[in-house]
C-alpha cells in the first residue's frame, strides 16, 4: 500500500512509512512532500496505529530538498518571498508539525545519509535509531547560503550545545551516527545489518505500552526548555490527573499488585 513516492506498510499496530525515491536519496521533491503530508494525515487518523516508523528506501534516509527541481516563482521580490514562505509553511514545515503532533510514538530508522531537511525530518521523530554507516549533515549555511530549516536549527543547540551546533551549521561537516549519539543528537547507533531488527523490536515494545503516556511525556519534554520550573510543575499538575484516571494507569496498578506485566492499550 502506498503512493508514487511513499510506501506504507502495517504490521499489527506498527505502521511504517518508507520514503521511496531511492534514485534521489529520497530528496523532498514536490510529489514526495505532497505524498508524505497525505500519508501522515492518514496515519494520524487511523486508530489501529500505535507506533509510526519513518525510514528511507535505498542507501539514503533523506537528502533534504530536491535542488534539481527548481519551480519558478512569478512576481516581484516581495511576492516571491511570500510564495517561498507559503511553500515552507504548507509543504515542508507541515510535515514536521504533523510528526511532532502524531498521536503515537514515532521512530526514525535512519538507514543512510540524513542531510539538510532530512536531518530535521529525522529529529522530528521521538526516537532516532541509525545505522552505523549513516551520516547527519547540516547542508544549508556554508554550502547554500541558507539557515537550517525543518527544525534543523531548533534541535542541535538543545541537544549538543550552541557552539557545536553553530559549527555544524557553518561548515556542514558530516557527523557519523556514533558521533551523533555521543553528542546527544540521536538515541542509538547500531550495525547496519541490525537496524531493521532493532527498530522493529523497539516498535513492538512501544506498541504494547501506554500510548497516551508516551505522547504526553513527549509534550512535557518539548516544553521543558521554554518555561520555568514553576510553570513546568504547574503543567505536570494539570496533565498527571488525566493519566491517573486513565484505564492504562488502572491496569498498571492492578498488574503491579498481581505481579504480572500490564496489558496496556485501552487508552489512546
Amino acid at each position: 500500500m502506498g503512493t508514487r513516492t511513499i510506501e506504507l506498510s502495517k504490521r499489527g499496530s506498527v505502521f511504517t512509512l518508507r520514503l521511496d525515491v531511492p534514485e534521489k536519496l529520497n530528496a523532498l521533491g514536490t510529489q514526495l512532500r505532497h505524498d508524505l503530508n497525505e500519508a501522515l494525515d492518514a496515519c494520524a487518523a487511523d486508530p489501529a496505529m500505535h507506533v509510526l516508523i519513518l525510514t528511507g528506501a535505498g542507501r539514503g534516509f533523506c537528502a533534504g530538498a530536491d535542488l534539481s527541481e527548481r519551480v519558478p516563482l512569478e512576481g516581484d521580490e516581495s511576492q516571491r518571498k511570500m510564495a517561498h514562505q507559503r511553500r515552507m509553511d504548507e509543504e515542508f514545515n507541515a510535515i514536521i508539525k504533523k510528526l511532532l503532533d502524531m498521536p503515537v510514538p514515532t521512530i526514525a530508522a535512519v538507514n543512510g545519509v540524513a542531510a539538510g531537511g532530512g536531518y530535521g525530518l529525522a529529529l522530528a521523530c521521538d526516537l532516532v535509531i541509525a545505522a552505523e554507516s549513516a551520516k547527519f549533515v547540516l547542508v544549508f549555511t556554508g554550502q547554500l547560503g541558507l539557515i537550517p530549516d525543518m527544525g534543523a536549527s531548533w534541535h542541535p543547540p538543545r541537544s549538543m550545545g550552541r557552539a557545536r551546533a553553530i559549527a555544524s551549521a557553518f561548515f556542514g561537516e558530516p557527523m557519523t551516527s556514533t558521533e551523533a549519539v555521543e553528542h546527544g543528537l540521536i538515541w542509538k547507533a547500531v550495525p547496519d545489518e541490525d537496524l531493521h531488527q532493532e527498530v522493529e523490536a523497539t516498535a513492538q515494545i512501544l506498541a504494547l505500552g501506554p500510548t497516551c503516556a508516551y505522547v504526553e511525556t513527549r509534550r512535557a519534554m518539548d516544553k521543558a526548555t521554554s518555561q520555568s520550573l514553576h510553570e513546568h510543575l504547574d503543567m505536570e499538575a494539570r496533565v498527571q490527573p488525566e493519566l491517573l484516571v486513565s484505564k492504562d494507569f488502572s491496569e498498571a496498578v492492578k498488574a503491579f499488585l498481581e505481579k504480572r506485566p500490564p496489558n496496556f492499550g485501552s487508552d489512546k
